[in-house]
């Protein structure tokens, strides 16, 4: 079983066209890119937080032990006060069996989720079925993402692939942007000027023939292109369609999550 040149890509994975007549099960395969996500951040999230927490129960110790040492020997020193300063230190002693406490705590529930990941084991491909074992050539031409703001969406594109999106070349970048009913808002391509922006450069000379702008896009650059809108909803999906210098293409769906 072998991909086209053209695929389609919905979600973060979408629809794929296998052997231009099978389609693959875009909604299943957005469940698992929304696991992987989730996993991500969760993993992502667990240092970030604990050694937030590390920190905080460490500069707690940190500063009573230093007061109470400043504490001890000014009662060393002074003949009166005496009970106001040993109510003091043992106030901080109290604070620091506190943080002693909490670290404690924090160790254990670590070492549970540390050895919860542990015990993950990356999916070995072998062991699933369907495939029986074939191997499935993937074009990559691009990536993208869509991000959608109450203001604005924000698209970029990043490309696998040198592109020239001249306007009597093959190579073009399309973003075709829908509502709820799959009517479209706007559309961007190449023959509009200046509609891809790359580290403060625009690119896309358009039908103008904009001397200003560079048709010539770079792999491994990201391009970005942004619509104005009148509201988080507007726009209910991103279409990105991009087409290389021999004219084999993908498409990427990105559905608005507010929807």
């Amino acid at each position: 079983m072998k991909l086209t040149k053209n695929v389609i890509l919905g979600g973060a994975v979408a629809t794929t066209v296998v052997a231009g007549t099978i389609t693959f099960n875009t909604e299943i395969a957005g469940a698992v890119k929304n696991n992987i996500e989730a996993l991500k951040t969760k993993i992502e999230a667990f240092p970030q937080n604990d050694e937030k927490l590390v920190n905080k129960y460490e500069a707690l110790r940190s500063d009573a032990e230093a007061k109470i040492t400043e504490l001890k020997t000014e009662l060393e020193k002074s003949n009166s006060n005496q009970d106001q300063l040993n109510n003091e230190i043992s106030r901080l002693e109290g604070e620091v069996k506190k943080a002693n406490v909490a670290i404690e705590a924090l160790k254990l529930y670590s070492d549970v989720a540390v050895q919860s990941v542990a015990n993950l084991n990356p999916t070995d491909a072998s062991t699933l079925p369907g495939l029986d074992g074939e191997i499935v050539e993937e074009e990559q031409i691009a990536t993208a993402t869509s991000h959608f703001y109450a203001d604005s969406v924000h698209v970029t594109i990043t490309l696998n692939t040198d592109i020239n999106i001249g306007v009597f070349k093959k190579g073009n970048i399309k973003i075709q942007y829908l509502d709820a009913n799959g009517n479209q808002i706007q559309l961007k391509d190449k023959t509009w000027d200046g509609y891809l922006n790359n580290d403060g450069k625009q690119f896309g000379k358009g039908l103008i023939n904009n001397n200003n702008c560079s048709n010539e896009l770079e792999a491994g650059k990201t391009y970005s292109t942004t619509l104005r809108t009148s509201s988080l909803n507007e726009v209910a999906q991103v279409v990105i369609t991009v087409v290389n210098n021999e004219g084999e293409s993908i498409t990427i769906n990105k559905l608005n999550p507010n929807q």
